[in-house]
C-alpha cells in the first residue's frame, strides 16, 4: 500500500465517485469513460497529453505505472489499494488489459467502505458504556503479547479488577447512573497506565491494554515486567485510585475494588489461562477481605474450584429441597415457657460434612444464593409457626436471622411481607435478628429498612450484642425491640467480674430504653441465675435445650406449656 505525500490539482481530483480511464503502457491518459467532468474535459481537450503523473503524486503514480506494465505483461487483471494521507481518502485501482498496449483503469473510492469497516470493528471490539475495548479485543492483544514474550523469554502480567457494590447512602442508582460511574472509573484506569490501548505504539514495552470484560470487571495487561513487584505496584496504584468516591450529578458514590494478578509465564502460557487465574485471584480477594488484591497461586486456584463446587452443591440442595430447620427456644425465666423459637438452617450433611458453616454462608452471600435460601428459611419458619398455632401454642413467636446481603437487597421489605401474607403469619409474630454491625449500614439511610419492617409490625432484634459497633444512638434511634447479649460475655459470667459487669450494664441500659434483653449461650444453672438476678428475663442456650427438629420442638412446647400451667396453678 502506498501513502500519498502530496496532492494534485483540485480540479482534477478523483474523489467521491468511480472513475474509468484508458491508460497507455507509457502512462498516458487516452480517454475517460466515467469520472469528474473537469477530468474528462481535460483529457479530451488538452493541448498536451495528460499522464498518470498529472493526477497523482510521485509515489502512487509510480505504483500505478508499474501495475499498468504488469497487467499488460501478464495479460491479467491487477489491483492496488492506495491511501491519500492528506485527506484520508482511500482508492482501489483495478487494471484490466485491453489490447497490446492499453489498460482500462478503474478507480474506486473506498472511503465509505473503510469507514463502515472501522465502525464495525469499533462495535465488535468496544464496550459501549465506557468506551474501553471489550473482552474480545483484550484476548486478541494478549495473544500478541504472550507470543512476543514467549520468544523473548520475557514476563508479563494480567490484572483483573472487580468493582464492588455501589454505595450512595442507600440511594439506588439507575442503569444510566451506574454506566456513568463505570465510565469515570474507566477514565481513571487508562490515566494510570502508559500507552493504554494506543494502536500507534509499536514498542510493546510501552504499551498496555485496559478493557471492560464484564459488568463490574475491568482487566489490564502489562506487556513487560521485571518481576511480580512491578505488577504489585501497578495493581496497588489502580485499586487505590479506583476506590476513591465518584461523583454522579450531585451524589457521591463509593465503590469497593478488588484485584487479582496472574503472571506470565508461571501462571499461564496462553490468554485463557492467564485470564482465568487472574480472575481466580480476584475472587479470592473478594472473599478473603484480608487484602484488596491477591496474586494467583495453585492454592488460590484450588480454593476457587472448591468454591465453584460448593456453589453448585448449595444450588442443587435448594432445588432438591434438602435443607431443613432446627429450632432453639428463647425462654422466659419467670414462667419457664418458650416465648420464641429461633429458626436455624440445617445444611445438608453432604455440604456441612465437608465445609465449615462460615465458609458455606460466605459462598452463599457471594453468589447471591443467600437470597433464595433466606426466603426458604423464612417461609418454612412461618409455616411451622402456623403448625404450632394449630396445635394450641398461640403465644409463641418465631425468630429468623437476616443477613446483610438480604437486608440491603432490592425489595426486601416487600418480599418478607409477601411471605408473611402467603403463610398467614401475623407480622407481630416474627422476630428478625440482625447482626450488630448491620445497624452501621442502616444508619446511612436513617434506618429506612428497619423502620419499614417495624411499620409492618415485625420486631427487630440485635444479635451478638456487645462485640460490634452498635452505639447507644443506634439503639435509641432504630426501632429495636430486643438485644441478644453475645455468648462470649455469658460464657465467663461465673469467673469474670468484667463480663458480669458488662452484662449488667447492657441489661440496665436496655431496660431503661424499654428494650427486651435476651442472653444467648446460657449453658449452666449458675449463668442463668446470675443473668436473672441482673434483670435479664429472656434466656437462650443449651441449659434449656439443644437445637431441635420440628417434632422435638413441638414436644418441647407442649412440656413447657404444662410446666407454666402447673406453676400458675401452684400459685
Amino acid at each position: 500500500m502506498v501513502t500519498n505525500t502530496a496532492t494534485t490539482s483540485e480540479s482534477l481530483r478523483i474523489t467521491g465517485r468511480n472513475t474509468v480511464l484508458l491508460v497507455s503502457q507509457s502512462g498516458i491518459l487516452t480517454g475517460a469513460q466515467e469520472g469528474p467532468d473537469a477530468l474528462r474535459d481535460a483529457i479530451s481537450s488538452a493541448d498536451e497529453q495528460l499522464t498518470i503523473d498529472d493526477l497523482w503524486p510521485p509515489r502512487p503514480a509510480q505504483t500505478i505505472r508499474e501495475s499498468v506494465k504488469r497487467a499488460l505483461r501478464t495479460r491479467s487483471t491487477q489491483s492496488d489499494e492506495i491511501d491519500d494521507a492528506a485527506d484520508g481518502i482511500s482508492h482501489e485501482f483495478i487494471y484490466i488489459p485491453q489490447g497490446p498496449d492499453r489498460v482500462i483503469l478503474i478507480v474506486r473510492d473506498l472511503s465509505e467502505q473503510k469507514l463502515a469497516l472501522t465502525r464495525v470493528k469499533h462495535l465488535a471490539y468496544t464496550d459501549e458504556a465506557t468506551g474501553l475495548p471489550n473482552r474480545e479485543f483484550l484476548f486478541r492483544e494478549l495473544q500478541k503479547i504472550t507470543d512476543i514474550q514467549r520468544l523473548k523469554e520475557g514476563r508479563a502480567a494480567m490484572i483483573c479488577l472487580h468493582v464492588g457494590q455501589f454505595d450512595d447512602q442507600g440511594y439506588v442508582l439507575n442503569s444510566t447512573q451506574q454506566d456513568d460511574v463505570l465510565k469515570q472509573l474507566a477514565l481513571r484506569l487508562t490515566s494510570n497506565l502508559r500507552g493504554s490501548n494506543d494502536e500507534n505504539v509499536s514498542d510493546y514495552e510501552r504499551y498496555s491494554v485496559a478493557a471492560r470484560t464484564d459488568f463490574r470487571q475491568f482487566c489490564v495487561v502489562l506487556p513487560t515486567i521485571e518481576d511480580g513487584e512491578d505488577a504489585e505496584a501497578v495493581v496497588q496504584r489502580l485499586v487505590n485510585d479506583l476506590k476513591q468516591p465518584v461523583t454522579v450529578a450531585t451524589r457521591t458514590v463509593s465503590v469497593r475494588i478488588y484485584g487479582g494478578v496472574a503472571l506470565f509465564p508461571q501462571d499461564g502460557m496462553d490468554p485463557a489461562a492467564l485470564f482465568e487465574n487472574a480472575a481466580a485471584a480476584m475472587e479470592d480477594a473478594r472473599t478473603d477481605l484480608s487484602s484488596s488484591y491477591k496474586f494467583h497461586s495453585g492454592t488460590v486456584r484450588l480454593r476457587a474450584l472448591q468454591r465453584q463446587d460448593l456453589e453448585v452443591e448449595l444450588k442443587s440442595a435448594l432445588d432438591r429441597k434438602e435443607y431443613a430447620l432446627n429450632f432453639l427456644p428463647i425462654v422466659d425465666n419467670v414462667s419457664g415457657r418458650a416465648v420464641t423459637m429461633e429458626a436455624l438452617l440445617r445444611w445438608p450433611d453432604t455440604i456441612l460434612g465437608l465445609q465449615p458453616t462460615r465458609k458455606i454462608v460466605r459462598v452463599a452471600e457471594r453468589t447471591g444464593l443467600i437470597i433464595p435460601i433466606g426466603e426458604w428459611v423464612l417461609r418454612h419458619a412461618c409455616e411451622q409457626l402456623q403448625s404450632w398455632r394449630r396445635a394450641g401454642h398461640t403465644d409463641v413467636r418465631v425468630a429468623v436471622n437476616l443477613s446483610l446481603h438480604e437486608l440491603v437487597s432490592d425489595g426486601v421489605v416487600e418480599r418478607i411481607a409477601r411471605i408473611l401474607a402467603e403463610s398467614g403469619t401475623d407480622p407481630s409474630d416474627l422476630d428478625l435478628e440482625l447482626k450488630e454491625h448491620m445497624l452501621v449500614r442502616e444508619v446511612l439511610t436513617d434506618y429506612a429498612t428497619c423502620k419499614k419492617l417495624n411499620d409492618l409490625g415485625i420486631r427487630i432484634v440485635i444479635d451478638d450484642y456487645g462485640i460490634g459497633a452498635c452505639s447507644l444512638a443506634h439503639l435509641s434511634q432504630c426501632p429495636v425491640a430486643a438485644i441478644k447479649i453475645d455468648n462470649t460475655f455469658v460464657a465467663n459470667l461465673e469467673i469474670s467480674e468484667r463480663d458480669r459487669a458488662a452484662c449488667g450494664a447492657a441489661i440496665a441500659m436496655a431496660n431503661k430504653l424499654g428494650i427486651d434483653v435476651i442472653a444467648e449461650g446460657v449453658e449452666t444453672e449458675a449463668q442463668a441465675q446470675i443473668l436473672t438476678d441482673q434483670g435479664c428475663r429472656y434466656l437462650q442456650g443449651f441449659w434449656f435445650s439443644q437445637p431441635m427438629n420440628r417434632s422435638q420442638a413441638l414436644d418441647y412446647l407442649h412440656s413447657t406449656d404444662h410446666q407454666d400451667r402447673d406453676l400458675r396453678s401452684s400459685r
